[in-house]
């Protein structure tokens, strides 16, 4: 005869638990992005290759971790939220892993990289783009937590002023874009027209990180408020 689970056994299996740790890979590949231009900043091209190399490592262990998670989602009446929206929250995840894999390859297949001057307002852009990375993978891990008391008004009341925190941090990576782009405008005389196309793509991209780690933190919400 076939026994239903106990609550407890259910609540510690999950899923948001596995989405979580999936979250922290593609947090781990994101927090490579300052180490990777620290390379190419300062001309090391060996070193560079070595921090790509770690990105598409850390890349690849995060794909791992999401078909894990695919394939061991459980279905029927013990998913306490939608398998659709768990899945959503996954696959906009991963996109900031491979956005930043993507990124790395661009850069170091051509040998990209900024004019010097540029290197305080760069690493500034490159930090709040990881803070808020960070602080969507803080999202995560507050909806998991907050699932075992099946998301009372406060809980998600919480999750909602962390997504505000993200939104905010967002907007700022944004201001730094324009004003990167607006300095680089400045040096392009001094770069070939191709490579100027290529850093302005690069500038996009690793905004793009943000937009995506901004997403992950609305379908969280999504996810704590169903």
């Amino acid at each position: 005869m076939d026994v239903k689970p106990a609550l407890t056994d259910v609540f510690s299996s999950s899923p948001l638990a596995h989405i979580e740790r999936h979250a922290e890979a593609c947090l781990d590949c994101v927090r490579m992005l300052r180490t990777y231009f620290e390379a190419t900043q300062s001309g090391d091209w060996t070193l560079a290759e070595k921090v790509q190399g770690d990105i598409v490592r850390l890349e690849s262990v995060a794909d791992d971790l999401k078909m894990e998670v695919r394939m061991n989602l459980p279905r029927g009446l013990w998913m306490s939220v939608s398998r659709a929206d768990l899945l959503d929250l996954v696959r906009v995840q991963d996109t900031m892993a491979n956005e930043t894999k993507d990124i790395a390859g661009l850069s170091l297949g051509r040998q990209l990289a900024f004019p010097k001057k540029l290197d305080k307002s760069l690493f500034k852009y490159i930090d709040t783009v990881t803070q808020t990375a960070e602080k969507a993978v803080d999202v995560v891990t507050a909806t998991r937590d907050l699932s075992k008391s099946a998301f009372g008004a406060r809980q998600v009341k919480l999750i909602g002023s962390k997504c505000v925190a993200v939104e905010k941090i967002e907007r700022s990576s944004d201001k730094l874009q324009s004003k990167l782009r607006a300095k680089l405008r400045a040096h392009e005389e001094k770069i070939s027209p191709i490579d100027a196309m290529f850093l302005y793509q690069l500038l996009s991209q690793i905004g793009e990180v943000a937009d995506h780690a901004e997403k992950v933190s609305h379908r969280a919400q999504i996810i704590a408020a169903s």
